[in-house]
């Protein structure tokens, strides 16, 4: 294959000869250089350091490519006279074998994007992943991470570089054994009571082996390919040297493509996966996420018999995915179907560290209904915030609200200069509406997902890595939902899992403590609330917590002095009184009058009785300030009647928005006028004015009404208290008329307790077209006025 691959370059790159050249003259100051690339090629294959030409003769006919070297051995020369540092020279090889791939992978490059405009030819796929299990593992790696990047690659190209790993050629007996023995320092016969020779899964960067411990435990030894480091390493250099070029040739569009974000999210995650040890701490990590529950299984990692090149774990059998759709029946699948939601979920969005490749050969099902997953390679980790915003993401698709979801969609980019807002949104909404109208087959919630991440990039909008990882794991593991249960949805049967993490989040009191600690500042001194990038996802919680304390300490003081000094009565009453007063001659002096009717209150606060009910001390106290206030304005000079109706008007202005909850609640269960207010004034009922301080009592009403009475009414009684009941009757108790009129409804009423009656009768009726828009009042009667026969003010 390599010869093969050597004979496409060397032919596909004669027209790129003069910018190899100009290249190489600007790295190393050469001036006329013609390299032949099968020398390149083969100096870098043997890890030569081109100091000598001998060696890169020595090279080029070991390689066995037959072809001139002079010309660079003459170069070769050249740097060992002058005196090259090896980092030069590694930065040679760099080059070197940098420009051999590109000569390897510009036709395909090409070929891609021919595919992608629908003029390609169908077996590109196909080839293209040969050429990168011919360049290597780390191109190898490369073609697995670009099969998750659906936003990059067209759907074949991805099919076909998801099966890179499958059937690679078998490691060597000898060199298995030699890896083991070197990594964990012991002969196989004493790692092992026996172990398989005949591997039972060959993968371009390792293979599998059956094997038993001494203690006859059966278990699987996951050996790493020979010289894989080196090789690795080798490649990802040379494509970094590659992006430096890019990077000073186009730096525009390197920006565009976050190629530089990519390759440090691939070379991460593939020196990772070099080390076979850590994958062996991520399988123990999931463990530990789902300690205590027995439905879903993990490999044991043996740690004795693990290394950096050998991972040995404990040996799985079941049934694939096929096998137990056909098997289990539609009850067994169904329970299987939700119990794989909740352990998806679980991963993908409660503890954030996800199995980013759970294709059907990653999963073995038992028949008692549990699962082991395999293969942790390949994991992805998402932040809360991230995590967060996919929850909020999830409930807006599912409402069909379509620009909220985009705005929590869009949060999670990086907008790029010449970015298409109004473009991404068309389309996005576009998708929104296919998925809503689309049979399952064609456009389910996670592919969904993952196209709108594609229609980001496209306009300029670029998603983390771990985003796409996650996007593309999701989809990867919806193919099981839909081979055992082909009619479910994902976002149903999803429903229950993401509000049970939602609530637990928006339930936790750290979380409330958190969230408070970060949004009141800004909320409470500028009347705003910061933007969701500007808030941390860790801080000092200690310092927090002493900054929080001090300032509980200094706001409980403050406050303590306000309402001391009438602060309660001040912020609700002040206000609506100044707008009142404020339209009459004593605009001029409010200041002066509410000192002095807060001075008169607190002269009168200490006759006011303790009542049993928090309703029932705040009417009692509001009567004895409506008394401060009448007195005040009668020293003013103000008339009665004129006083009594600018206290009304005070009375209403704060009494209307107490009359606004119970209104708003009670159309929140129904549109019928009569049973709105039935539940308006029951509430009303119970507070501020409810037992027992207030006493109620039902009454039968044959004409529809709403019918009740008050006959105990402490307001009444401490008006009386102070020979002020005709101040009650003018004010307090004049109120319930526009009250009636707030909630869609008209009050009739004979008399009042304050008025000499022996109960406030109220009658509420609602409102028919003919009514006056103007509130009823009754008249007020002094105490001997005439009664009924039961003893009524009539």
């Amino acid at each position: 294959m390599q010869t093969e691959l050597f004979k496409v370059s060397g032919m596909t790159c004669g027209g790129c000869a003069g910018n190899v050249t100009k290249a190489l003259k600007a790295v190393y100051g050469v001036d006329d250089v013609t390299v032949s690339l099968a020398a390149g090629e083969a100096a870098v294959q043997y890890d030569q350091r081109l100091t000598s030409p001998a060696q890169m003769k020595s090279a080029v006919k070991d390689a066995g490519y037959g072809v001139d070297a002079t010309n660079a051995a003459r170069m070769a020369d050249r740097n060992s006279r002058q005196g090259r540092m090896p980092a030069k020279a590694s930065a040679m090889r760099n080059t070197l074998r940098l420009i051999y791939v590109v000569c390897v992978l510009l036709p395909e490059y090409r070929a891609l994007r021919r595919f992608a405009r629908g003029t390609g030819n169908a077996a590109a796929p196909a080839r293209f992943a040969a050429r990168l299990l011919a360049l290597g593992p780390a191109f190898v790696k490369l073609g697995q991470v670009l099969s998750t990047r659906p936003d990059l690659m067209p759907e074949a190209y991805v099919e076909a570089l998801s099966r890179l790993q499958e059937n690679a050629p078998e490691i060597p007996g000898e060199a298995v054994r030699a890896t083991i023995e070197r990594e964990l320092g012991k002969p196989v016969e004493e790692l092992f009571a026996t172990f398989e020779q005949r591997p039972v899964a060959a993968a371009s960067l390792s293979q599998v082996h059956r094997a038993t411990l001494p203690d006859a435990t059966i278990v699987a030894v996951k050996v790493q390919r020979p010289d894989l480091e080196r090789l690795v390493c080798r490649d990802l250099d040379a494509v970094e040297a590659g992006l430096d070029w890019l990077e000073r040739l186009f730096p525009r569009r390197l920006q565009r493509t976050n190629l530089r974000a990519f390759f440090a999210e691939f070379q991460r995650y593939t020196l990772q996966e070099l080390d076979f040890s850590q994958e062996g701490r991520v399988i123990d990590r999931f463990r530990a996420n789902f300690q205590g529950r027995v439905d879903v299984k993990f490999p044991a990692v043996y740690w004795s018999h693990t290394g950096q090149r050998v991972l040995t774990m404990g040996w799985v059998e079941g049934l694939r995915l096929h096998e137990a759709a056909k098997s289990l029946d539609a009850k067994a699948r169904q329970r299987l179907v939700t119990l794989l939601v909740d352990v998806m979920l679980q991963m993908y969005v409660s503890d954030g560290l996800f199995h980013a490749d759970l294709h059907p050969g990653n999963i073995f099902f038992h028949h008692d209904g549990t699962f082991t997953l395999l293969d942790f390679g390949m994991y992805g980790e998402l932040t809360p915030r991230q995590r967060d915003r996919f929850i909020l993401y999830w409930f807006a698709v599912v409402q069909r609200q379509t620009r909220r979801a985009f705005h929590h969609f869009k949060a999670q980019t990086q907008t790029l200069p010449g970015a298409n807002e109004e473009a991404f949104f068309v389309r996005f909404a576009a998708l929104a509406e296919k998925f809503y109208t689309s049979p399952l087959s064609e456009m389910s919630f996670t592919k969904v997902y993952l196209d709108m991440m594609k229609a980001g990039y496209e306009y300029g909008y670029v998603f983390p890595s771990e985003l796409m990882l996650h996007a593309k794991a999701l989809t990867t593991a919806e193919t099981l939902i839909f081979v055992l249960a082909p009619d479910e949805r994902f976002e149903r049967v999803s429903r229950p899992f993401i509000a049970r993490e939602y609530a637990a989040r928006v339930g936790s009191l750290d979380l409330i403590k958190r969230r408070v600690s970060q949004l009141a500042p800004e909320l409470f001194l500028l009347g705003e609330l910061p933007p969701s990038d500007s808030l941390d996802e860790s801080w000092d919680w200690e310092a927090t917590v002493g900054v929080f304390g001090e300032l509980r300490d200094q706001l409980e003081s403050t406050v303590r002095h306000a309402l001391e000094n009438g602060g309660l009565w001040r912020t609700l009453v002040e206000r609506h009184a100044g707008v009142v007063l404020k339209t009459t001659p004593l605009a001029g002096s409010v200041s002066d009058l509410m000192q002095q009717a807060w001075e008169r209150y607190y002269e009168i606060e200490p006759s006011v009785a303790i009542q049993p009910t928090l309703g029932a001390v705040f009417t009692t106290h509001a009567a004895a300030l409506i008394l401060a206030m009448h007195e005040t304005l009668l020293r003013h000079g103000v008339a009665a009647a004129e006083s009594h109706r600018m206290i009304h008007d005070i009375g209403w202005s704060v009494y209307r928005q107490m009359a606004e909850p119970p209104s708003l609640i009670a159309s929140a269960f129904t549109r019928d006028p009569r049973k709105r207010l039935k539940l308006a004034t029951d509430l009303f009922r119970s507070f501020p004015f409810g037992s027992p301080s207030y006493e109620w009592r039902d009454v039968p009403s044959s004409d529809g009404a709403i019918a009740f009475d008050c006959v105990k009414c402490p307001v009444a009684e401490f008006f009386a208290s102070r020979n002020a009941s005709e101040l009650c009757v003018r004010t307090f108790c004049q109120l319930d008329f526009p009250l009636a009129e707030k909630w869609g409804g008209r009050l009739e009423r004979s008399g009042t307790i304050a008025s000499g009656a022996q109960r406030c009768d109220f009658r509420w009726h609602t409102r028919r077209p003919t009514d006056s828009r103007t509130p009823a009042t009754f008249d007020w009667k002094p105490r001997d006025c005439a009664t009924s026969e039961d003893g009524d003010a009539r």
